[in-house]
């Protein structure tokens, strides 16, 4: 008897969890974000390698302007009036590194798969974004917040320095502390001997 009112309250415990993070999704306004959206020619590490380079070079370029920004709109007429440097910024860093792959800059609305970031989720949709695809722009991909400057904090910073690359072969595993300690709890429960 004392076992299942504790699934009853671990059942009603989860879905509190998972309705709880529902409305958080939900709360976020798709219109209210302007993404970045580099794709890399392919999944060659060469080619993984570039995309870092270019990505590192076009955020660093918008960064001091982007910062400044008190608006949405703000954000998207400093990123419409800076695409072309924004393209010259992807192409030197290619020359850089020897690459003769074209750089292909579009800004507009995008479908986005749902995707996290830190401790929340950015659910599938259309998104407004900057896309710079290199080459074929085939390989995997690196993406970010631009508005508001998601880019610019050290959250998409891994332990060894290196940004974050989601991908779409990223497998994401979200866990929650409570449902790791309720699943402890019922798993001590049943290694109890039972009572006589």
């Amino acid at each position: 008897m004392q076992k299942s009112k504790s699934y009853v309250v671990l059942l009603a415990l989860v879905c509190l969890i998972v309705i709880s993070n529902v409305e958080v999704s939900e709360r976020i306004d798709k219109d209210s974000l302007i993404r970045i959206h580099v794709l890399a020619n392919s999944n060659s590490e060469a080619d993984q390698q570039l995309k870092l380079q270019v990505k590192d070079d076009v955020v660093r370029y918008l960064q001091p302007m982007l910062e400044q920004s008190g608006s949405i709109e703000e954000s998207r007429q400093i990123i419409q009036n800076h695409l072309t440097q924004i393209e010259q910024t992807a192409r030197r860093t290619l020359q850089q590194y020897n690459s003769d792959y074209n750089v292909t800059l579009q800004y507009g609305h995008f479908d986005f798969p749902i995707k996290y970031y830190g401790s929340f989720s950015l659910p599938s949709g259309s998104y407004e974004a900057l896309r710079i695809l290199i080459g074929e722009g085939q390989g995997r991909n690196w993406w970010c917040v631009l508005f508001p400057p998601l880019c610019f904090t050290d959250s998409n910073v891994s332990a060894s320095g290196k940004y974050t690359d989601v991908t779409p072969e990223t497998e994401v595993v979200v866990k929650f502390k409570s449902v790791e300690w309720l699943k402890n709890l019922t798993e001590k429960e049943t290694d109890l001997p039972a009572s006589s």
